[in-house]
């Protein structure tokens, strides 16, 4: 049931937070993040890490709740939640996100190395490599060059197809990995200890 975990709290993390008000879904999204990989830590040990790494998440969920429902007008909040400290907490919500999700992608393609699942590991290898290549892109348009908004619809169609494709490896991992009620299943030897 791990990956079913990680599905839907990728899904509440990642596709309903693009309409700001569902920036809620953040709250729930990532312990069931959390959850997921916490189960998952038993079939391979890289997803402690990605596990470890996603514990601090909720605390943004917190903050961009907080600062879209100040932003909807629903509170009142104070200078912690826009200007200079909402730039701030952007950057550093960029770097985590990618930490986060790199370390769960890696983890899942060892997972599919382990158990010969090699569709399954090219696919989160592939993931890993057009996630990598948004965040290079979107920090050249940051950069104060000339003609940078040319990038922005390209940026924009490449962010919902790393998205979609994270799901899509999620819901395959869930449905051919380790389906519901496989908790017990017996893993194949691993190779080279790692």
């Amino acid at each position: 049931m791990g990956f079913g975990l990680l599905l839907v709290g990728y899904f509440f993390t990642s596709v309903m937070p693009v309409i700001s008000i569902f920036s809620a879904a953040m709250l729930l999204g990532y312990p069931l993040i959390s959850l997921g990989l916490f189960r998952l830590c038993p079939y391979h040990k890289r997803f402690y890490y990605a596990f470890f790494a996603s514990l601090p998440a909720p605390l943004f969920g917190l903050y961009y709740t907080a600062s879209s429902l100040v932003r909807a007008g629903v509170l009142t909040g104070g200078s912690f939640l826009g200007g200079t400290a909402f730039a701030v907490v952007e950057w550093l919500y960029f770097v985590y996100a990618f930490v986060l999700i790199a370390l769960v992608l890696w983890a899942v393609a060892s997972l599919a190395t382990q158990m010969e699942l090699f569709q399954v590991q090219s696919a989160a290898w592939r993931n890993l490599t057009f996630l990598a290549i948004y965040q290079v892109i979107y920090l050249i348009i940051k950069l104060p060059i000339p003609h940078a908004a040319a990038f922005v619809l390209p940026i924009t169609i490449l962010r919902y197809l790393c998205i979609f494709l994270n799901v899509w490896l999620f819901f395959r991992c869930y449905r051919f990995i380790l389906p519901e009620g496989s908790d017990n299943i017996e893993m194949p030897p691993k190779k080279g200890g790692n």
